[in-house]
């Protein structure tokens, strides 16, 4: 399962993944997408080191809500990628403190669903050269 072709599918068929839950290679495969640590990506997405750890060693499947956050950096990504020439990129925004997001990374804001929206905007006004 391609998490990146995944939220380019029809909502029926996230919804039905992401209740099943995605697979615990997600993590790293996001992470060597990005060209950003695993660490990193659980510390933004405010998961448990120790959790997440765990169980990718034991080869579980992610939780609902652990799914529900990868798909949003998924989805950021591949909004990204119309306006950023490669992932190198994509990463360095994603990581950099944005002053429209309150200072914080566009990274940290997907770790909560309000914060996802705030993102997403960001991304349509950048598409669109809306100054924001």
């Amino acid at each position: 399962m391609n998490v990146f072709t995944l939220s380019e599918s029809p909502v029926e068929e996230q919804v039905r993944q992401l209740e099943r839950g995605l697979p615990g290679q997600t993590l790293g495969q996001i992470a060597r997408k990005l060209g950003v640590s695993e660490k990193t990506l659980i510390s933004s997405l405010r998961f448990s080191q120790r959790t997440m750890t765990a169980r990718k060693a034991a080869g579980e499947r992610l939780t609902m809500s652990e799914s529900e956050r990868m798909l949003r950096v998924a989805r950021v990504r591949n909004a990204a990628a119309e306006i950023f020439t490669n992932d190198a990129a994509i990463a360095e925004w994603l990581s950099s403190p944005d002053s429209a997001l309150g200072g914080r990374t566009p990274l940290e804001m997907l770790a909560t669903d309000i914060g996802s929206r705030k993102v997403e905007n960001l991304v349509q006004a950048m598409a669109h050269g809306v100054p924001v």
